[in-house]
């Protein structure tokens, strides 16, 4: 057993710090009170730490988790009883008359009307706290303070986790050739159409499919390719719609217009009429691929299935003549090769150097606890990486021998959930919420760094207490999360031009674990929502003892076939800090949601996170009486009356509109709410919708903000904007442009990050200047500009040194742009789309776009000449050719580029596609369509 009640405690302390700051005026009377039970509670805290220790040392009896217990539960009662009064007099001096605030509040606080009631209360938290910390010497334990190694701990949290390491692949090059020789060969007489990888979990079946989803073989040989999840809650429909968008992505508006029927029909033609790879990853039971069956064609038509699975048994009921590929666990070279990858690497990408020989040996008798699992290792290596002496290795060493954690309920084999579960344990505190809160989200889920991180703030887990010099909150809430990356523990997709991490996921496994620790902790309810009715029974049930304990956090797991959610009132339910739906449902198949008009039991509720949810105007508008609100979202919701009732929310930090469908002529009126931090509405509206912000003061973050539905001058008025995101500008409103950079130019020097989208309406000088002022606006770095302009001013006027990205469309350059943007010292990704350029040649010369990693061609119908001279674009990862029809030839500097990894061409000109073919060789129709400059000859 372990303590798991430290991050609690700590977490509560926060609260009540944050409470004694925030709400003075409110805790009057009982403040003295509040801050006692705070000092107790931190020194509890430190109790707790010194417990931690004692329990891994063998110190005490690990019966002290009872102790610890008892703490947790003082901690959550104290942060119930003073958030219910702070509500409770807030309300009594924002309501006119002692009777309305009476009847408003009778059923919540009927036990505690009374201030010195209150007061009662907490002093008999306090006591129950003295008499806990008189009993300590039961346990042989005395507070010596928060110990060296959790100072170092907190200490590496200040450290910046920037670099994120991507999957390392050992041991299974042999495995890849294999299964990706099976796939593109073409065998008349044994049509295997279906291609297994099979093994336990955490041995890296999904991890070799990938490479071989992005081998260059697989991607030259067939014409389409889709990837799914399958995993244990799968919904088919969605299944299906997801195949369909990879394989026809230029019909993604029609998918969700099928009935299921069609889209049978339709995805088993496309695979019948090209050459198509179907990944099927953690495809569990032979019902799931019955389900899927009908839409995949018998027979050699050249498709393939690769699938990934637990299940041994379950390839060969899928295809008789399936070829099974079984993975096994590394063996000991390999697993230590591994484990150095891991453990080994700095926080910049580097490496520490060799290991000395004690602790190259203690490695070598850890990497074999974990028995060849990868995933182990992997994680093994992430905890290592933190450490950087031998006493420290020595430590995790006996950590994971003494099988400290061996009642987890992970099914393996012991020393591998050992090493699972310490990774957990070795967290700083700071850090085990952050982790725990995954266990929010479904398996397989994508998730969105960026509500993760609002998610963590919005619920206190983060405060302002965590930051460091002029960090915000948020940029703690990223570090915190590079730091889970760099121990492995959780992955994710980082962004190739700012390096941002934009989703993140976490294996199986590692959510069993994640799970386990939730449900010790009474950190997280998940209910899976199969019927209508699931929703209530499940309060009124599992809660209705005094027992039981409280939910605080509710994530509420959809089916698509619930039509309908009614969020019921309970008295179980007033405890709650946290409701978040994760709905399977597609935008335009919503469910519909159904809340109570007064909502007097949700009163605590914090976070309210809603997905594809359907709303009527009376449910919009008992939203507002949630008054503790500090995270709202309507992601993907369809709301077709606005109510003005949001407004009230007072403490709301956090408000999420992103691809919301609203009524034709809408108003949206966003004001007065002076907490408010983030905004995001929908950046592309078909309809004509109105949205209109004022004092929102204290905004830093606005994302969607587009000229058709937004008036400029608000924008001008949000004084403490930090990242303007995806904020586009039409060619009609060049007059709001001109006030927009002269915003940009003169008073937005708190901005730090600028995403913008422009259209030009005619060619004239006074949209050069316009052009001039933007191109120079300081922390600009993504830029997207439509329409004709008259030329690109020169470099030395002024172009943004921070910009990252640039596309450019229609704009019907008559110079080469290529000498004035190869100056641009961090330009990483550059799109010249159609009509960009009217030229017949352009020239990438020596030395040019130092940083540049992806160049995108397309629709540059003039052009018949590119000359790239040698030591140009020294860093090009990626190459895009199309619909060039002019362009003759490939250019011969090309071959000088060392990182080039993959060039691709489609809808050229003849002499463009039979040039290319003589180089290589081949002849044919596809083969040029996606190459690896490692396979194509230039020279």
């Amino acid at each position: 057993m372990i303590i798991m009640e430290v991050p609690v405690v700590s977490f509560i302390v926060k609260r009540l710090g944050v409470l004694l700051i925030e709400e003075t005026k409110f805790l009057y009377g009982v403040s003295d009170e509040v801050e006692q039970i705070r000092v107790e509670l931190n020194r509890m805290q430190c109790f707790l730490q010194d417990a931690e220790y004692a329990i891994q040392s063998d110190l005490v009896d690990a019966g002290v988790n009872n102790w610890a217990a008892e703490i947790r539960k003082l901690a959550y009662e104290t942060e119930d009883i003073l958030e219910t009064y702070v509500i409770q007099v807030s309300s009594k001096r924002n309501n006119k008359g002692f009777r309305n605030t009476l009847k408003r509040f009778a059923c919540i606080f009927n036990e505690w009307q009374d201030v010195h009631r209150v007061g009662c209360e907490i002093g008999a938290i306090k006591n129950k706290i003295t008499h806990l910390t008189a009993s300590l010497h039961t346990y042989g334990l005395k507070s010596i303070g928060i110990r060296s190694s959790t100072v170092e701990k907190q200490q590496e949290l200040r450290q910046s986790y920037q670099h994120v390491v991507e999957e390392d692949f050992v041991g299974f090059e042999e495995d890849l050739n294999t299964i990706v020789k099976h796939l593109v060969q073409v065998d008349d007489y044994t049509p295997s159409r279906v291609v297994s990888i099979c093994g336990m979990g955490g041995v890296g079946k999904t991890t070799l499919a990938k490479k071989v989803y992005h081998h260059k073989d697989i991607q030259s040989h067939f014409h389409g390719l889709a990837w799914v999840c399958i995993s244990q809650q799968y919904q088919t429909r969605d299944i299906l719609q997801e195949i369909f968008i990879n394989l026809v992505p230029k019909r993604k508006e029609d998918v969700v217009r099928m009935a299921n029927k069609e889209l049978f029909e339709q995805l088993y033609k496309i695979q019948q009429s090209k050459k198509c790879l179907v990944v099927l990853d953690d495809i569990w039971s032979i019902e799931a691929w019955k389900s899927l069956k009908p839409a995949f064609p018998n027979g050699n038509t050249g498709s393939k299935i690769l699938l990934t699975t637990r299940n041994k048994t379950l390839p060969s009921q899928i295809d008789p003549y399936h070829i099974f590929h079984e993975l096994q666990c590394l063996n000991d070279k390999e697993s230590w090769d591994l484990l150095q990858k891991k453990s080994l690497l700095r926080r910049d990408g580097g490496d520490f150097g060799v290991l000395d020989t004690n602790m190259e040996a203690i490695g070598r008798k850890m990497v074999k606890l974990c028995a060849g699992l990868p995933l182990a290792i992997i994680v093994l290596g992430g905890l290592l990486a933190t450490k950087h002496t031998l006493r420290e290795w020595e430590v995790v060493y006996q950590n994971v021998r003494s099988h400290k954690w061996s009642d987890d309920p992970i099914q393996h084999d012991n020393g591998v959930s050992t090493v699972l579960a310490l990774s957990y344990h070795d967290l700083p505190y700071q850090l085990k919420p952050c982790f725990l809160y995954f266990g929010h989200f479904p398996e397989d889920y994508r998730i969105n760094a960026e509500r993760l991180y609002h998610l963590w703030i919005s619920d206190g887990i983060i405060v302002d207490d965590d930051r460091v010099g002029d960090e915000t909150i948020m940029d703690v809430a990223k570090r915190y999360l590079g730091a889970l990356a760099q121990r492995c523990m959780v992955q994710v997709q980082v962004e190739d031009y700012t390096q941002r991490i934009n989703d993140c996921r976490i294996h199986d496994l590692m959510l069993e674990l994640c799970l386990s620790k939730a449900k010790m902790n009474d950190f997280l309810r998940i209910i899976h929502l199969q019927r209508e009715t699931d929703l209530a029974n499940c309060f009124s049930t599992t809660t209705s003892t005094t027992t039981a304990p409280k939910i605080r956090k509710l994530a509420i797991h959809l089916n698509r076939d619930v039509k309908r959610v009614v969020l019921p009132e309970l008295e179980t339910t007033k405890h709650l800090r946290s409701i978040l739906f994760c709905n399977s449902r597609s935008v335009n198949n919503k469910s519909s949601i159904e809340l109570n008009s007064h909502l007097k039991y949700f009163k605590l509720l914090r976070n309210l996170d809603l997905e594809a949810f359907k709303f009527d105007e009376k449910s919009v508008e008992s939203i507002g009486n949630l008054i503790s609100l500090r995270y709202l979202s309507f992601r993907s919701c369809l709301i077709p009356k606005w109510h003005s009732s949001i407004c009230k929310l007072k403490h709301l930090q956090t408000l999420d509109l992103r691809f919301c469908k609203f009524n034709s002529g809408e108003v949206i009126v966003i004001h007065g709410m002076e907490q408010l931090r983030h905004l995001y509405i929908p950046s592309v509206l078909n309809l004509n919708v109105e949205f209109e912000f004022d004092g929102l003061s204290n905004l830093e973050t606005l994302g969607g903000f587009n000229t058709r539905s937004c008036d400029v001058n608000d924008l001008c008025k949000l004084i403490n904007l930090r990242q303007l995101e995806d904020a586009t500008f039409w060619k009609m409103d060049n007059q709001d442009l001109a006030a927009f950079i002269n915003y940009l130019s003169i008073g937005a020097d708190h901005l730090r990050q600028k995403s913008l989208s422009v259209e030009f309406c005619k060619k004239e000088k006074k949209e050069l200047t316009l052009l001039k002022q933007l191109l120079g606006c300081h922390h600009l770095y993504k830029l997207s500009i439509r329409g004709i302009i008259p030329e690109l001013p020169k470099y030395c006027h002024g172009f943004s040194p921070s910009l990252i990205e640039l596309a450019l469309f229609g704009c019907e350059l008559e110079e080469d742009p290529m000498p004035t943007l190869e100056m641009l010292p961090n330009l990483q990704y550059l799109y010249l789309g159609s009509g960009a350029f009217m030229g017949d040649k352009m020239v990438c010369s020596a030395n040019g776009f130092r940083h540049l990693k992806t160049l995108k061609l397309h629709g540059l119908h003039y052009i018949n000449e590119w000359e790239v001279e040698k030591g140009a674009m020294p860093n090009l990862s990626a190459l895009n050719i199309s619909y060039c029809y002019e362009l003759e030839m490939v250019p011969e500097g090309l071959r000088f580029i060392a990182t080039l990894q993959q060039f691709t061409t489609s809808r050229m000109g003849e002499k463009f596609n039979n040039k290319l073919r003589r180089r290589n060789g081949k002849e044919g129709e596809d083969f040029y369509k996606v190459r690896h400059v490692s396979s194509l000859d230039i020279r």
